[in-house]
């Protein structure tokens, strides 16, 4: 283990964030927090930019195609000189041995390398497959020594565990000595303040007014106005991000697909806005499962028939809904949005049984098994393209199986939605989407809510903090 420099306390940055890491393999991420931290240790082969242009990073070019066809091949080289943090190159038999267990390649891709090379063989067509690399579960790692090693600016600060981080306060990420590019800050400090049950984050709107922190992307400039944090300026950004409630379609209940569209037909979105925007809420209210900084809505709603559900003979007397752990960028009140959810049913005679888990592994472990007959949450995009976003959450290959969580939350599994699917990945046209955003519609596997917000505060002193329109920060090019 190489040994961990001490630090100058004056040189820490401390980012406020509402709930602990999930994993220690960037491989293996699926929520924005565990994201947002491993992204400082382990960088991808490509980045988004700020401008939201992707550009080659571990990887020294552009992705070459080597074969076309139905399973086309693309490779790349890797860039020279990057060490990961114990002083290994960077090789492309490295590259592509992480590259092999990450789970946003599992099913669409084999990665092998030969000659300074990292090959990828498809198993479908992916022209945009470079989008998929840029995300933290593509994140670049050597194991070595029963270790995980980055190539990024920071690393832990010491030998961690999963067990002693699951309770910790506060995640210490140091500089590494061998990172070759910009990394300001000597220490990041991510201190962890848990939500309260409703769902307000009073925890960490006490330590920004306490100056215990210097950012955050858990507050808006509401926060600011409404709790007097004084010392801090604000930014907010169209979101990439949408929250939704999802049925599991695998529940004998909700096999008929008049039921779900009863229910949605049901459900008034503009109380869950509000609830989660105090602002201009009716702005946030989702027509489309896409999130708006990607895409606009494919037209109007057609009108619905509040009262199809109240005499329907097959509505269910009882529903468990599953609520989001923690607040998220698509849902910042999980709770009271559950709540609100759970009193319009209640009007049509549906008794909504709320369950919140307690952490990620919870949670996780929950919408891996199908514990749940509706879920309350969203979906974070991973990349810039929307075929990405639409396959995480409607492709039979994303239903979880055998306890593995995997991103399909409706549990969606049907021939024509994927064919759907893998046209839009072809030709992203406006038809092919009024395909995907029809069968949404006439099937009704889950229902769009609100558009999650890119928002964040930062203390005066904090300059050139930047949110890619992936949800990434570089906190080592934070100047402060």
């Amino acid at each position: 283990m190489t040994a961990i420099p001490t630090t100058d306390k004056s040189r820490t940055l401390r980012i406020g964030v509402l709930a602990s890491i999930g994993t220690l393999d960037p491989r293996e991420v699926f929520d924005t927090i565990t994201g947002l931290i491993l992204g400082q240790i382990f960088e991808m082969a490509y980045r988004v930019t700020p401008s939201g242009s992707i550009e080659p990073h571990l990887f020294a070019e552009p992705l070459r195609q080597e074969r076309a066809g139905s399973q086309p091949i693309y490779s790349a080289a890797v860039r020279d000189g990057i060490v990961f943090s114990d002083g290994t190159p960077l090789t492309a038999e490295i590259a592509a041995a992480s590259l092999s267990k990450a789970g946003a390649l599992r099913g669409r891709a084999t990665v092998s390398a030969r000659e300074g090379r990292v090959y990828f063989t498809m198993t479908g067509p992916s022209p945009r497959f470079e989008n998929v690399l840029t995300q933290w579960n593509c994140g670049i790692v050597l194991e070595k020594g029963g270790a995980l090693h980055g190539t990024g600016p920071y690393q832990f600060a010491g030998l961690v565990s999963m067990l002693a981080l699951r309770d910790a306060r506060e995640i210490r990420l140091v500089r590494n000595p061998r990172y070759r590019g910009t990394a300001n800050a000597e220490e990041l400090m991510f201190a962890i303040y848990p939500p309260d049950a409703d769902g307000t984050p009073m925890g960490l709107i006490e330590a920004a007014k306490q100056g215990e922190i210097d950012v955050t992307l858990n507050l808006a400039a509401h926060d600011l106005l409404r709790h007097g944090i004084t010392g801090f300026m604000a930014m907010m950004q169209p979101g990439n991000s949408t929250g939704f409630l999802f049925f599991n379609c695998e529940r004998p209940m909700f096999r008929d697909g008049s039921v779900r569209r009863a229910i949605r037909d049901a459900i008034d979105p503009v109380p869950i806005a509000e609830i989660n925007y105090e602002k201009n809420h009716f702005a946030f209210v989702a027509a489309d499962i896409i999130p708006l900084l990607m895409a606009k809505p494919m037209g109007l709603s057609p009108a619905r028939d509040r009262e199809a559900l109240r005499n329907h003979p097959g509505k269910p007397a009882r529903i468990r809904m599953l609520v989001t752990w923690t607040p998220r960028p698509y849902l910042p009140k999980p709770m009271a949005s559950g709540q609100e959810l759970a009193r319009q049913l209640g009007a049509y005679g549906i008794d909504v049984q709320l369950t919140q888990p307690r952490n990620t592994a919870e949670a996780f472990r929950a919408l891996a098994n199908g514990d749940y007959d509706i879920g309350l949450g969203g979906w974070v995009a991973d990349n810039p393209d929307p075929a990405e976003f639409y396959e995480s959450l409607l492709s039979s290959a994303q239903v979880s199986r055998n306890g593995q969580y995997l991103t399909n939350l409706a549990r969606w599994s049907d021939p024509t939605t994927d064919a759907a699917l893998a046209a839009f990945r072809v030709d992203p046209s406006p038809a092919n989407r009024k395909t995907i955003t029809d069968l949404i519609e006439s099937q009704a596997m889950m229902v769009p809510l609100i558009y999650g917000a890119s928002t964040a505060i930062r203390a005066r002193k904090v300059r050139d903090f930047h949110i890619t329109p992936s949800g990434h920060v570089a906190f080592g090019e934070v100047v402060f």
